[in-house]
Formats: structure tokens, C-alpha cells, sequence
């Protein structure tokens, strides 16, 4: 099992189509965020995981997806 970020599809449904405009609106790293969208990072902080939910509207199960490997 691996879990994936749904940020991008998240983004798309504030009609986020920037980083620069997530990173205003949240206060999250440019870097953080962009790390995040490449697939690129191992961990977050729940404060990160928290902050994202609030302001992009979403519960953690929208923006946090188990998906089972193998089925893939």
C-alpha cells in the first residue's frame, strides 16, 4: 500500500492553478508544496496535512488516498 496526496486535484477544485497562489493562501513553503506535487515527499506534519484541509475545504480523506499497489 502506498499513500498518495490528492493536492493537485484539490487545488483544482479552488481553482489553485499556481504554487505561488497555495503558498499565499496557506503560508506553506513553495518548496513543501512543490515536493508534495512531485511525489517527492516522504512525511508531513500534521500541522501541514491540517492547514491544507482548513483552507483548501477538504477533509483528510479527500486530500490523503490509500491506494493498494498491487491492484494498480
Amino acid at each position: 500500500m502506498k499513500l498518495e496526496v490528492k493536492l493537485l486535484e484539490m487545488m483544482a477544485r479552488k481553482n489553485i492553478r499556481r504554487i505561488a497562489e497555495l503558498h499565499e493562501l496557506t503560508g506553506i513553503s513553495r518548496t513543501t508544496i512543490q515536493l508534495i506535487l512531485d511525489g517527492k515527499k516522504n512525511a508531513l506534519y500534521f500541522d501541514t496535512i491540517a492547514t491544507l484541509c482548513q483552507k483548501l475545504d477538504c477533509k483528510i480523506e479527500e486530500l490523503l488516498v490509500i491506494v493498494d499497489e498491487e491492484a494498480s
